[in-house]
């Protein structure tokens, strides 16, 4: 996902992708662990971060606003 995209997201919808991207990172662990050869080993690299550019938006945008309440 792309920053921009992510940028123009509602914030309770980038909630709600953070917590889904999550789940998706501990569904593909659970898939790697079991079939140890097969799957995309590139899948949870992605995720996390993907994860990690939505946690830095949510931060920013939590940030701007203790800005403004100053």
């Amino acid at each position: 996902m792309k920053i921009k995209q992510i940028r123009e997201t509602a914030p309770e919808d980038l909630a709600a992708q953070i917590k889904d991207s999550r789940a998706q990172i501990l569904q593909a662990r659970i898939k790697k662990d079991a079939a140890a050869a097969g799957g995309n080993p590139l899948k949870i690299r992605t995720l996390r971060r993907d994860v990690a550019r939505m946690l830095t938006v949510q931060r920013e945008r939590e940030l701007a606003g203790e800005k403004n309440q100053k």
